[in-house]
Order: structure tokens, then sequence, then C-alpha cells
């Protein structure tokens, strides 16, 4: 039965996301990555959901949270946010990329202002990458390109995208979210912005869309690279929480072929960055962890949180019936499904 389950949930995951793109997959630019989406109708139409009253609740609590002193990590890379979500942006040597956007319109305000403080220029960001769609993730989104860098181009997945014109506006999901999307990220995907290429890996499990990144960092001029999770936490659901599981090793995968040896997360805290701080002239870097570390390290803590979610005794039960009477997955006593 295990071994059936174990094929069951790879069947999944490959039609989550896709078979694994080879390694020589071309590299686009931002104008042919905004055309890469080759069939007509396959991206949603935007869905404008107005405000309810009263407004759903988030799951952070009261706002705002306080922010977190912006940090430059890397030669080309750097943190701007608060204690609850923040934002990595990458000086590609042609414009900026900002990886997530924060909350809403007060997060959003508050990164740009924080990009100044590190001698960066926010009208200068030419794309937006987003990870996954949660609010703490796209929010800032409209704020930005309305009063910001109107020319960037904002960029997620697929599924994402049309995921959020289906969902109504719950609390992972509410207002403001983004109005249009230019680029569509699929699995395996490598963009090129300036003197950095970005390599998008899908990771569905923290959500239907979510995708993570690998990333090209130097110190000193040191080449190192980075690999970031796009999602952090794990859904109590069968569905959710073993393509959770799944994401991280596939994921691992592509991590091991381009030796990512620097693991960062999208929901950062000042802890993550105080060694950076006092760092002195010619240490070591503390954010560079080696290969072997990035798995049995940061890896490590993402299958920490899925075995947490997994012994909880809080997982819900596969809903209906998933194969039929005398399939090792079929629950016991179970009728017929429907065809």
């Amino acid at each position: 039965m295990e071994k059936t389950a174990c094929l069951f949930l790879s069947l999944l995951i490959v039609l989550a996301i896709g078979v694994p793109r080879a390694t020589a997959q071309s590299v686009l630019s931002i104008a042919e990555a905004a055309a890469e989406l080759k069939a007509p109708g396959a991206a949603a139409s935007y869905v404008n959901l107005p405000d309810p009253d009263p407004l759903p609740p988030t799951p952070f609590g009261p706002l705002p949270y306080p922010s977190i002193a912006p940090i430059k990590l890397f030669d080309n890379f750097y943190f701007v946010g608060t204690t609850a979500v923040g934002s990595f942006v990458i000086d590609t040597g042609d414009g900026l990329v900002m990886l997530d956007t924060g909350r809403d319109n007060d997060d959003a305000a508050k990164m740009a202002e924080d990009m100044k403080k590190l001698g960066l220029d926010p009208s200068k960001i030419k794309l937006i990458l987003i990870s996954h769609e949660h609010f703490d993730h796209y929010g800032g989104v409209q704020y930005l390109k309305k009063n910001v860098c109107p020319n960037a181009k904002v960029a997620m997945s697929l599924i994402g995208w049309n995921f959020l014109q289906t969902v109504p506006l719950e609390a992972g999901y509410i207002n403001p979210r983004p109005q249009a999307v230019d680029i569509y990220l699929t699995d395996g995907m490598k963009l090129k912005v300036g003197n950095t290429t970005f390599q998008i890996i899908a990771t569905p499990g923290h959500s239907a869309g979510c995708v993570s990144f690998i990333i090209p960092v130097t110190d000193n001029g040191k080449a190192h690279m980075a690999g970031i999770m796009g999602g952090t936490g794990v859904w109590a659901t069968q569905l959710e929480t073993r393509l959770y599981k799944a994401s991280i090793e596939y994921f691992k995968a592509f991590a091991k072929a381009a030796k990512c040896d620097v693991g960062l997360g999208v929901h950062s805290v000042e802890s993550d960055f105080a060694a950076v701080r006092v760092r002195k002239h010619g240490e070591a870097h503390p954010l560079v962890i080696g290969a072997e570390k990035f798995d049995t390290g940061y890896l490590q803590k993402y299958r920490d949180l899925y075995q947490y979610v997994l012994d909880s005794g809080k997982m819900q039960p596969y809903p209906g019936v998933l194969a039929p009477p005398g399939s090792p997955l079929a629950p016991p006593g179970s009728a017929p499904a429907n065809r």
C-alpha cells in the first residue's frame, strides 16, 4: 500500500508541476518571457472583487508590523521588509528585480523607502517576481505599479494567477490583488535580466501556484548560488501536505545541480541576518553554508515543517473516494465512484 500511495503522489506532483525540464533550456529575456504563453485564453481575465464589509481577518493579526532594518546581503542582493514578510531585491546591472512585495500599500511604500536607504532607486525596478498567490506576497503590486515603477513587469505562475480569479476574498487572498500579470512563470524557466539569470522551479503545496527560485549572487566578487523556497508553512490537508514534501525533494534536485550554497526564505526575520550585520572584513560569509548544509540544514527545516504537521494529529482525511473498491488506496467499505 505504501508503494502504491507513493506512486499515486508522484503522479499528483507530475500533474501539478510537469516533468523536470532539461538544464539546457533556453534563457529568456523579459520580452521573450512575456511572449511565452502560447495558448490563447489560458490566462483568466482579471476579476475585480470589491472589499466585503466587514473585511476578512488576516492570518497575521493586528497591523502594521515593524520594519526590519534594510540590509545588503551580497554584492548584488538586498533585503527590505517587516517582521511579517519581506522582499529580496537584486541589482542586475540593468535594473532591479524585486522578489515579492509585502502585504499591502503600506508595506510596499516602506520597502521602496528602505531601498533608497540602501542606495537603490526603486523606480528602476524592472521586474517583480511573485513567489505565490497569498496576499502577503502580492499585496504591494498595485502600489508599486501606480506610484513607484509603472514600467515594471509583473510575473507569477499561471496557476497562481488563475487561482486568484476564482477564490473569494478570504483571509489569505484579500485585496489589493494584482490587476495584471505580464509574465507567467513556468517550471524550469530561466529568465535573464541584466547580468543575472533567475531559474524558476514549481513547488506546489504551500499554495497551488507556488514557485521557488535559484539566483546567482556574489560576495566580494566570489560567485555563490542562492536557493529560495517560495512557501513557508504547511496546510493540514492530505493533498497540500504531501505536495509540499514532494516539492522539497523536487527543488532539492535542481538546487543540487545548480550547486546552491546559500539558503534564504521569503519569511525572513532579523536573526537570519544578525551575523551579516556584524561581519568583519575578511570573515567568511555567514549565509554561505555549502551545498551539503543546503540540504541537511536549510531544506531540512522545510521537511521538519512537513513532519510536524504530519504528526500533529490534525491531518484531514482525503475527501470522497479516490480509487475503486479493491484498490489499496480505497477507503474500507467504500462504494464505486460515480463515472
